[in-house]
Parts: C-alpha cells; structure tokens; sequence
C-alpha cells in the first residue's frame, strides 16, 4: 500500500512540475523519463521512483524492471537509467507493450 502512495506521489510530483510553467505561461520542457515511468507495470515505476529519491542501495531495482524501463526507449531517460539500473548479466528481450 504504501508503494503504491509513493508512486502516485512522484507521478503528481511529475505531472505538476510539468503543469506549473504552463500555468505560469511558459512552455514547459520535456520531462525526462516521465514516458518511460508511465510506459512499464506500476510495480517496475514504483522500483525506479524509490530508486531515484532514496538511492540504489536502499531500493536496488530488479533486472527484469531495468529491462522494461530500458526498452520504453525515452532518450531524455537513458542517462538516468544508467545510474540506477546496472548493466545487465544476461540478454533478455523486451517484453511485449502492455496497453493500459
């Protein structure tokens, strides 16, 4: 229950940092890995947000998510998923696109 908070929690912390500048009347950037939170299962953003605000050691993020992250294919995200996602032991194949 309380992952699932904290998702929701960095999802609204992302929607509103793209929501203020345009309410402001400025135009908002692209905000990275915002595709690439939205594009895999709850549980595999919900790994990368813990690992993103409390840090790797604390919250390692599973392989099989790193893949999945990794194949949303969001170029502004690649750098961050380099530094929470370590390079992978074996070759797995993207899974199919789950539409929700």
């Amino acid at each position: 229950m309380a992952l699932r908070q904290l998702c929701l929690c960095g999802l609204c912390v992302l929607l509103l940092l793209q929501a203020v500048p345009s309410a402001c009347g400025g135009r908002s950037p692209p905000q990275p890995c915002y595709k690439t939170v939205t594009g895999v299962p709850s549980w595999c953003a919900g790994e990368f947000i813990l690992a993103l605000f409390d840090g790797v050691k604390n919250h390692p993020i599973k392989e099989y998510c790193c893949v999945q992250l990794a194949c949303v294919g969001e170029p502004t995200c690649a750098s961050v998923l380099r530094g929470v996602c370590p390079p992978p032991k074996q070759y797995l194949p993207c899974p199919p696109h789950q539409y929700t």
